[in-house]
C-alpha cells in the first residue's frame, strides 16, 4: 500500500474549526474541501498545549510533545537567561537551532526525499540538502523580510512647461535606513504623454494597460524601533513594478506594488528573484487586489480588504508550490495558510450571544463573513490540488487549534501586585519589573509564573528552601480568584511544572506553575504589552481586575485543548485523503497531532522523526 503514494502535500490552516467545517460541508458550500472529506476521514485532533500557533504547527512537524520540541509558545524563557530576554525574542522557538526535535523534512532529505516547506511557522532556516524552506507572509526571525513596504498610490504634481519632466518618486520607507527614490521620466506632446524609467540602462514603460516589468534598486535593511521580531540587516536588492493610474497637464498618479526583496527568505537562498518574477503579479492578480464594490459585511472597513489579501496570498502559495514541484519535484509539502485564525480573533465573539457586544444584525454579517472566509479556504485548497497533487499524493488538511469566544480582559499583573508578589518601578517614560521586590513573575504566552529563584534566575531572591510554599501559595491565590461581577471562576487547571508531565509539558523550558484560564476570560486583548509583563503600561497599573472589550473576541492559546463552548471548539480540525485511506469515514475519536508525523513517515516509508511520540493511525487505512 505504501507505494502507492508517491508524494505528500500538508496544508495548514491555521485557525480552521471542525465545526465551521462541518456546518458549510452539510450545506453543500465547501465543494473541495467536500471531495476530499466525501473520499477519505474527517475528525477531530487534540493540540498539545499550549493550544497556539508555533507550538502546535512544530508538533505536527515533529510529532513530539511541547515539553520534547521546547517550542512553547511566541515566547520562550531558557533557564539562566534573565527574564525580559525571552520576551523580547518573539518567536524565535520558531527557528529551528531552538527547536529540539527533529523535523520531518530533515527526516525525509537523510533518506533523499526533497520537500519543501513554505509559509510554515517553523523550521528556518531548514538546512536541507534536497529541499528548501521558503518564507512568505508568516513573519520569521532572522530572515530578511520578503516584503519592505506594501502597495501605495502616489499623486505627483508638476508645472505646465513643455519638454521632457524629471519626476523623484519616494518608493519605499519601512525597514529602509535612507529612503530609496527612482528617477522617472515624462514626455509629453500636445497629445500625448510617456511615461518610462531606466533600470542597468533598459527603459521601462509606465502604462495604464498593466503593471510595467519589474523594477529593481538595491537598499539598507535596518531594524526599526519596537520592531515584534528580529530581522536579517543589510544591502539588499528588491523588486517592485508601476502602474500609471491617472495623468493630466498638471499632475500624475501612480500606483507602486509592494516592495519585495530578493534574497534572504529561501533557504538554501539564491533564487527568490527567479520566484518573484514567476509567481507575483501574474494573471488574475489585477481581479482580486481590490473588489468591485463594498462587501455587506464590512463592518469595520476592513474585512474586504483581508479576504482580498488572502485570495492574492492564496494565488500565489498555489505559484509558488507549483514552481518549486518544477524545480526540485519535491515529495514532502507542509504549506501553512493563516487566513481563520485572523477572522476567529477578531470576530468569533460577534457568533456568540452571551457576548456582551452582541447584537442579532452585526451576528448575520459576520456569519457571512466566516462563510466567505472558508469559501476562500475552498477555493484555495482547488487551486493546489489541480496545480500540484496527482491520483498518487497524500493529501493532509489540519489546523494548529481553533478557537472559542472570548471578552473579558484579566488585569494579571494586578492579581500578583496585590499580593507583594511583584513589583514596577518606574525607568525614564516606562514602568520596569523592580526584580529586587519581585519574587513571582507571569508569563503569558504561555500562561505560566516563574519563582524568581536565588542560583537558577539571574536576578533571583527566593531562596530555595521557600520555592515550594510560594508556588503552593501562588496556585491557592490563582484557583480561589472569582469574578467580582459575576462570582464566576476564571483559572481552570493549575499545576506545577512536575505536574504538568501529563499534559505534555514538563521540561526546564516550563514554568514553575501551568495554568488555564475558564473562557471567556483572555489576557490579551490587541496590544503587544499585554503580552510584555517585564513592563507595564498605565492601563496595567490601574485599578481594576476584569474588563470586557470588543477587539480581540476569540482565543485559544490560554485554554485547554478540547475545551469547548457551545459550537466553538479549540481542537484541531483534521481531514486525510489519498491512496491506502479509507473513504468516508468521521472519526469517533479524536486523534492527535503528535500522530500526523509518524503516520506520514510510515506512509512514505521512512522512519519517524527523532524524539516523534505520537502512533501511527493504522485505524485510517483500508
Amino acid at each position: 500500500m505504501r507505494k502507492t503514494i508517491r508524494d505528500v502535500l500538508l496544508i495548514g490552516l491555521d485557525g480552521a474549526m471542525h465545526s465551521f467545517i462541518k456546518k458549510y460541508y452539510d450545506l453543500d458550500l465547501l465543494p473541495n474541501i467536500g471531495k476530499l472529506i466525501e473520499n477519505g476521514v474527517f475528525g477531530e485532533a487534540l493540540p498539545c498545549p499550549p493550544t497556539d500557533t508555533p507550538t502546535n504547527w512544530t508538533t505536527i512537524a515533529t510529532g513530539a510533545t511541547t515539553a520534547t520540541h521546547g517550542v512553547t509558545s511566541f515566547y520562550i524563557h531558557i533557564p539562566g537567561e534573565p527574564y525580559e530576554l525571552g520576551q523580547k525574542l518573539r518567536s524565535r522557538g520558531q527557528l529551528s537551532k531552538y527547536c529540539k526535535a527533529e523535523y520531518i523534512w530533515n527526516k525525509a532529505d537523510q533518506h533523499g526525499i526533497p520537500s519543501l516547506v513554505l509559509n510554515y511557522p517553523a523550521g528556518w532556516p531548514g538546512k536541507m540538502e534536497n529541499g528548501y524552506v521558503c518564507l512568505y507572509s508568516w513573519p520569521m526571525p532572522e530572515s530578511t523580510p520578503r516584503i519592505l513596504d506594501s502597495s501605495r498610490e502616489y499623486t505627483i504634481n508638476f508645472s505646465k512647461d513643455e519638454g521632457s519632466i524629471n519626476l523623484m518618486v519616494n518608493v519605499i520607507d519601512k525597514f529602509v535606513e535612507n529612503s530609496a527614490y527612482i528617477k522617472l521620466v515624462l514626455d509629453r506632446s500636445e497629445t500625448s504623454y510617456v511615461l518610462y524609467t531606466f533600470v542597468e540602462g533598459k527603459r521601462i514603460n509606465i502604462r495604464k494597460d498593466g503593471w510595467s516589468d519589474w523594477i529593481s534598486i538595491k537598499v539598507n535593511i535596518r531594524a526599526s524601533e519596537g520592531q515584534r521580531i528580529s530581522i536579517k540587516e543589510g544591502l539588499t536588492k528588491c523588486l517592485f513594478k508601476l502602474k500609471l493610474l491617472d495623468i493630466t497637464e498638471n499632475y500624475i498618479k501612480i500606483m507602486r506594488s509592494e516592495v519585495i526583496t530578493s534574497s534572504g527568505w529561501i533557504d538554501p537562498t539564491g533564487f527568490e528573484e527567479e520566484l518573484v518574477r514567476n509567481t507575483h503579479y501574474i494573471g488574475e492578480e489585477d481581479i482580486l487586489i481590490k473588489p468591485s464594490e463594498k462587501l455587506e459585511y464590512d463592518i469595520f472597513g476592513e474585512e474586504a480588504k483581508y479576504l482580498v489579501s488572502s485570495r492574492v496570498e492564496a494565488h500565489r502559495l498555489t505559484r509558488i508550490a507549483s514552481f518549486f514541484k518544477k524545480k526540485i519535484g519535491w515529495r514532502l509539502c507542509y504549506l501553512h495558510y493563516h487566513l481563520m485564525d485572523g477572522v476567529n480573533h477578531r470576530f468569533l465573539g460577534y457568533l456568540d450571544p452571551s457576548f456582551p457586544y452582541y447584537n442579532e444584525e452585526k451576528a448575520e454579517y459576520v456569519e457571512k463573513y466566516f462563510l466567505e472566509a472558508y469559501r476562500i479556504i475552498d477555493e484555495f485548497i482547488g487551486l493546489m490540488l489541480r496545480s500540484v497533487a496527482t491520483p498518487e499524493t497524500l493529501v493532509i488538511l489540519v489546523s494548529d487549534h481553533a478557537a472559542v469566544p472570548a471578552w473579558r480582559v484579566i488585569n494579571i499583573r494586578k492579581i500578583l501586585m496585590d499580593e507583594g508578589l511583584l513589583r514596577y518601578k518606574k525607568t525614564n517614560d516606562t514602568c520596569l519589573v523592580d526584580w529586587s521586590k519581585t519574587s513571582v513573575f507571569p508569563w503569558i504566552e504561555p500562561l505560566m509564573m516563574w519563582i524568581n529563584l536565588k542560583g537558577r534566575d539571574p536576578q533571583g531572591i527566593i531562596d530555595k528552601e521557600d520555592y515550594e510554599d510560594l508556588r503552593n501559595k501562588v496556585s491557592d491565590i490563582l484557583y480561589n480568584l472569582r469574578d467580582p461581577d459575576t462570582g464566576k471562576r476564571i483559572f481552570t487547571m493549575i499545576t506545577t511544572r512536575e505536574e504538568s508531565v501529563n499534559i505534555g509539558l514538563g521540561d526546564e523550558r516550563t514554568g514553575d506553575i501551568v495554568y488555564f484560564l475558564n473562557p471567556p476570560y483572555t489576557i490579551w486583548h490587541g496590544p503587544i504589552e499585554d503580552l510584555h509583563t517585564y513592563m507595564a503600561t498605565k492601563e496595567h497599573l490601574e485599578e481594576w481586575l476584569v474588563k470586557d472589550q470588543s477587539r480581540i473576541t476569540g482565543i485559544h492559546g490560554y485554554y485547554l485543548p478540547n475545551v469547548k463552548v457551545k459550537d466553538f471548539l479549540n481542537s484541531s480540525m483534521f481531514i486525510i485523503n489519498g491512496p491506502g485511506i479509507k473513504r468516508g469515514i468521521t472519526l469517533k475519536k479524536m486523534i492527535r497531532l503528535i500522530d500526523i508525523a509518524p503516520t506520514i513517515s510510515y506512509l512514505l516509508g521512512i522512519r519517524p522523526p527523532e524524539n516523534s511520540e505520537g502512533r501511527i493511525l493504522y485505524e485510517i487505512m483500508e
